[in-house]
């Protein structure tokens, strides 16, 4: 399992890009808890900035935004629940009260193609998502040209 922090965070702000990685990953390294970390170019937050995610192999990646090193007690509580479950989807873990509102990404992972089944990928190996109908697992769309959605939301 990894905690995720996005490097480039906050982007459009010259004078402070890459300040959020360096100040959460202090805070984490001064907790002491034993938590993977690993700062990465981006996360696809933005323009929310100030973004997390965790993540680990064959698990759903969860992503927080809109954090401060203030929150890393909370993150490295969500990052620990995250790597103690078996999915990794948000229904299976306890997400800290501080970051529930936060969420702004989950995604479940693909699994291997299966060879027996003609090179088709394999379903994913936990029951569909459980917060599908919680706000973070609707995926909005934005409105079409006229200003009306043609897409239904997804969830």
């Amino acid at each position: 399992m990894t905690l995720l922090i996005c490097r480039t965070c906050p982007r459009y702000d010259r004078r402070a890009t890459g300040q959020f990685a360096r100040d959460l990953t202090a805070a984490i390294r001064i907790d002491g808890r034993d938590v993977a970390t690993r700062n990465v170019q981006c996360l696809g937050g933005c323009p929310d900035d100030s973004v997390v995610a965790v993540d680990g192999p064959g698990m759903t990646r969860v992503r927080f935004t809109g954090v401060t090193s203030d929150d890393a007690p909370a993150i490295i509580n969500a990052a620990l629940a995250h790597q103690a479950s078996s999915t990794g989807d948000p229904g299976d873990w306890l997400i800290p009260a501080e970051l529930t509102s936060r969420i702004s990404s989950v995604t479940a992972k693909r699994q291997p193609a299966d060879s027996s089944d003609g090179g088709r990928p394999v379903p994913p190996r936990h029951a569909p998502p459980a917060y599908r109908n919680q706000p973070w697992g609707r995926t909005l769309r934005p409105p079409g040209p006229s200003g009306l959605n043609p897409r239904p939301a997804v969830g």
